[in-house]
């Protein structure tokens, strides 16, 4: 938690000062809060695990990771670069451990909203304001319908029409970053569908945060939980689909 509040801090340092934007290859912007942030990050983890570090920025850059059975670390240190060039606060800091495949450990800072959600397998899910945690859980979906969250670009009717079919929805709402996760995780909405490539750190910890919370985060190929550590795939996942249990359970009647 305090690696991630650390990088929060630098960031919120550059909000709003604007900066040079760089592309990267796949055209997504990257700036060099991004990178200043990440080093932040990893210079924090080296200091207290010694396991393999998986950074977006360093992976974009060509670093390549030989992984075994042990744990290894996932991280985003910015997720949400053109929420945070643009000036709006739906950015984040992401750090999750993965063993065997699986999240095992995730936290979440939003530092423009001065929040963080943390998750460890096993002891559930806390939201952080002002540094009371308070444990969230997913709600049972709404007798009037799902309240769909999804990113700004999603092309949810595609993704949702296999898991829901004609089941009501009663509201849609866009956010941006790993805070689609968290507001899913502490009851706000019900089902978060993303159509098209993610990289393994924009999920990991937002995946065992929504674990813990009482839901899942499933390949929408598979319809099984994501796997982590697909080196052969530059890390990237399919479409997913996240949600509570009890929302798939409805889906499937």
């Amino acid at each position: 938690m305090d690696a991630a509040h650390a990088a929060g801090a630098r960031i919120m340092t550059d909000w709003g000062m604007g900066g040079a934007v760089i592309r990267k290859n796949d055209g997504s912007p990257v700036t060099d809060t991004d990178k200043a942030a990440e080093d932040i990050v990893v210079a924090a983890l080296r200091s207290i695990a010694p396991h393999t570090i998986v950074a977006e920025e360093a992976a974009h850059a060509g670093a390549r990771y030989v992984l075994s059975d042990d744990p290894f670390w996932l991280v985003d240190a910015l997720d949400g670069t053109r929420a945070f060039i643009a000036g709006f606060k739906d950015f984040t800091v992401n750090i999750a451990l993965i063993d065997k495949g699986e999240p095992v450990l995730g936290v979440i800072h939003a530092p423009a909203f001065n929040e963080s959600w943390y998750a460890m397998a096993g002891c559930g899910a806390y939201r952080f304001i002002n540094g009371e945690a308070v444990r969230i859980n997913m709600r049972a979906t709404p007798d009037e319908g799902y309240h769909i969250l999804s990113g700004v670009r999603s092309a949810e009717p595609v993704v949702l029409e296999p898991f829901i079919g004609a089941h009501q929805i009663a509201q849609r709402y866009k956010r941006q970053s790993s805070l689609k996760f968290c507001m899913l995780a502490q009851g706000d909405f019900d089902l978060y569908p993303r159509l098209g490539h993610t990289s393994e750190w924009d999920t990991a910890a937002g995946d065992i945060i929504i674990r813990e919370a009482g839901g899942a985060v499933l390949d929408l190929n598979t319809r099984q939980p994501i796997q982590y550590g697909k080196i052969h795939r530059k890390f990237q996942n399919d479409g997913f689909i996240a949600g509570s249990r009890d929302a798939f359970r409805i889906a499937t009647l």
